[in-house]
């Protein structure tokens, strides 16, 4: 039963998502809020994950090294999205939507017992929450690039969409990102705690989903009336 209602839930979710999406693209001052939102999720959300990663004391080198390089990728998706946002003419500086930052601070929270339960440390929590983070930014890239090249098929385009670019150089990094992760994850831990960490992991997830379609709901009717004010908005 819980695993039909997770499923009903993701696909509400994706199915509000997808709509705002929809709206979105055939408005320039929604797309840019569309796109505020990534740049704060690139250079606030897995970007502070990443650095307080790397900052934990005593992770081995080769996470070390391993996140410094999907840090940079992160500045570079930020730039990407500043550039596009420059385009549109939109502020590239808005602050985090609160919902959002909530989500975050119930994730802090529910990590912090698990602080000491690994023998690698608390690196292994920073991972896991790094994990989901990127894991949640492959569905959502990939749902937004899904859209627009839809819309691109639609109308025959001879050029590409300047936003699918964008967002299709992200979704490839953070393709490889959340392999990463997980993969750093099996690494760290021991076989003893392997429970451990699914349990955390879970813990993870059940938040995130938790916040899905409240943040889903919020996220369309913001879309909506920001191309409902769009004198540009093409359709």
């Amino acid at each position: 039963m819980r695993m039909i209602f997770q499923e009903l839930q993701r696909r509400a979710v994706d199915g509000i998502k997808r709509h705002a999406l929809t709206i979105a693209a055939g408005s320039p001052r929604a797309e840019a809020q569309v796109l505020q939102e990534y740049l704060w999720c690139e250079e606030s959300a897995e970007s502070d994950a990443l650095r307080q990663t790397i900052g934990t004391a005593g992770p081995p080198a080769w996470v070390t090294k391993l996140l410094a390089r999907q840090l940079a990728d992160e500045e570079r998706h930020a730039a990407l999205l500043r550039e596009r946002l420059a385009t549109l003419g939109a502020n590239a500086d808005r602050p985090a939507p609160a919902i959002a930052r909530a989500k975050l601070w119930w994730i802090e929270r529910a990590c912090a017992p698990y602080a000491g339960a690994f023998a690698a440390g608390p690196v292994v929590v920073l991972l896991a929450v790094a994990a989901q983070l990127e894991a949640t930014g492959v569905r959502m890239f990939g749902r937004h690039l899904g859209v627009l090249e839809a819309r691109e098929r639609a109308a025959d385009a001879a050029a590409p969409d300047p936003t699918a670019e964008v967002v299709r150089a992200i979704l490839a990094d953070e393709k490889r990102h959340a392999r990463s992760c997980a993969a750093a994850l099996e690494r760290l831990v021991t076989d003893e705690e392997r429970g451990a960490l699914a349990e955390l992991r879970g813990r993870i997830a059940a938040i995130d989903r938790a916040f899905g379609v409240t943040i889903a709901l919020g996220y369309w009717l913001l879309i909506t009336a920001h191309a409902l004010r769009d004198p540009r908005r093409t359709r």
